[in-house]
């Protein structure tokens, strides 16, 4: 035989194992494949990545759904606990006031809630009836009342509240509207005469303010906000007989400040 023919045997056996070995290869490799961080990492990259295996938990955990944050990790609402100030408009003293609050949120910029608070006054008129010297020094007076007063005004209110997005500090303004109830307690102790009276009516507030956190799930909250209501009650005179209706008005504005904490 020719020595070419001799030459193209040998490429035609040479190419024949060529072939024969990279067949052999991808087998052992389909059979077998690499494991490692870098085969995890392919499989979890892979568009149709799903095992045969797999359960439905493997697959939640590889693929966890990214529910949306409202600002805190895992807050649907806040509880306040606050106190603060009222300066109703037609009395020359002020009221002191705590209450709570509690609001859901609806969306990321928008709340629904409750809140009530107590507004308290109270007035006493006292009659110096002696003093005197001690032998330390120091004066001794002695005092007795003559008149007290109190009155408890009390919103329950359904509150609507409107954030501002920012980083940090949550500023927010709001709305509320409900019933106010109002309890007025005189006692005079010169004439004797003791009186009590409850009135009601309808009420809104304005209000705005800030929180600002202080921890994961709490915060400081700071509010100035505007009261508006006349509360009234039916009573019969008793000079005609005629039944009267008495009105006061509970008007005014005032500051609180206080606790957050979410659930």
């Amino acid at each position: 035989m020719k020595r070419s023919s001799w030459r193209g045997v040998s490429m035609l056996a040479v190419l024949g194992a060529c072939l024969l070995a990279n067949r052999a290869f991808a087998q052992s490799y389909d059979a077998a494949p690499p494991k490692g961080p870098r085969a995890a990492v392919l499989d979890v990259l892979s568009p149709d990545w799903r095992p045969a295996e797999a359960s439905q938990s493997d697959v939640r955990r590889y693929w966890r759904r990214r529910e949306p944050q409202y600002g805190h990790r895992g807050v649907s609402g806040w509880f306040d606990v606050r106190g603060g100030f009222f300066d109703t408009q037609d009395v020359s003293k002020n009221d002191w006031t705590i209450g709570v609050k509690a609001t859901g949120k609806v969306t990321p910029q928008l709340s629904l809630g409750m809140a009530t608070d107590l507004h308290r006054r109270s007035e006493a008129e006292r009659i110096i009836t002696s003093q005197y010297t001690d032998p330390t020094g120091h004066v001794v007076t002695t005092s007795s009342t003559a008149l007290e007063a109190a009155s408890n005004l009390v919103p329950l209110m359904g509150v609507l509240e409107v954030h501002v997005p920012s980083v940090g500090v949550d500023p927010y303004f709001g709305v509320a509207g409900g019933w106010e109830f109002l309890n007025v307690r005189v006692r005079d102790f010169v004439s004797g005469i003791e009186g009590d009276a409850n009135y009601d009516g309808p009420g809104y507030q304005i209000f705005g303010g800030a929180g600002v956190p202080i921890g994961p799930r709490a915060r400081l909250v700071g509010e100035a906000y505007w009261n508006g209501s006349t509360v009234k009650r039916d009573v019969i005179d008793p000079s005609t007989g005629f039944l009267v209706q008495e009105r006061i008005g509970v008007d005014g504005g005032g500051g609180r400040a206080g606790l957050s904490f979410a659930f």
